[in-house]
């Protein structure tokens, strides 16, 4: 378990792990719509700038349950790195993590099943934030397989949207949305952002949580770039530009 406890008051492993990670992200999901401050919401002509984030230690984009967490880190601090690395990285690496700095926790599960926490951390949050970026680049899996297409946000369900947003992340595609659509998006997934802020005994156990709905989009979001990269190689013919394509989900 990663030292640096956010609690101000001591807590157990199992609280920390089981309510504090879900507790937090919904808190910074429901005030990012709250502020209309979030990386899947669209700018005032429609269109969502997908930024992906990668693992410095594997090489590929976060999965939806630690992306968009990290986004919003991103955002809040204005950092400009498009990595995180690992704490074991860094020590790894030769760096470490400057004073006070807090990393992005996540919960993982070990071969025996049980939930750790660990945590992410941008370079610039190290003592050598270049020699990071340096020496972790060559690692990247940057896609951009789709950058020709466009896509169309067409629905306002919680994981066709987000599942369309982590797609858009992955692969390079340009990625838009009607503002309506998006409104309504926000309406549909705001019962769970609330739910899953309320005490453990208090939640309404019929509503999806966060965590779930973020799983269902990454799947989505797979299934997504695979459709459109079979349907992009068909249509490209023979020594000629790709076509750009626009296609709604």
């Amino acid at each position: 378990m990663d030292k640096n406890n956010p609690f101000e008051k001591p807590v157990s492993k199992d609280e920390f792990n089981g309510f504090w990670i879900p507790h937090h992200n919904a808190k910074v999901f429901k005030r990012g719509l709250e502020e209309n401050k979030a990386p899947f919401l669209p700018d005032a002509t429609g269109s969502i700038k997908a930024e992906p984030i990668y693992n410095a230690a594997s090489g590929y984009c976060l999965p939806a349950g630690r992306l968009i967490p990290v986004q919003f880190a991103k955002m809040e601090n204005n950092y400009n790195s498009n990595i995180v690395i690992p704490r074991s990285t860094v020590t790894a690496l030769e760096n470490s993590i400057k004073e006070n700095e807090k990393g992005v926790f996540y919960n993982f599960k070990d071969e025996q099943g049980e939930i750790h926490v660990a945590s992410l951390f941008f370079p610039e949050q190290t003592q050598n934030p270049e020699g990071a970026i340096t020496a972790t680049k060559d690692k990247i899996q940057q896609m951009d397989n789709l950058k020709d297409v466009s896509m169309v946000i067409a629905s306002s369900d919680p994981k066709e949207y987000l599942g369309s947003y982590i797609a858009a992340c992955r692969s390079g595609m340009k990625l838009s949305v009607d503002p309506q659509i998006a409104e309504e998006f926000k309406s549909k997934i705001m019962p769970t952002l609330e739910n899953d802020i309320r005490d453990p005994e208090k939640r309404d156990k019929n509503l999806p949580t966060l965590s779930n709905i973020l799983f269902e989009a990454d799947k989505r979001g797979s299934e997504i770039c695979r459709t459109l990269a079979a349907e992009n190689t068909q249509s490209a013919a023979p020594k000629q530009k790709k076509p750009e394509m626009e296609m709604c989900f």
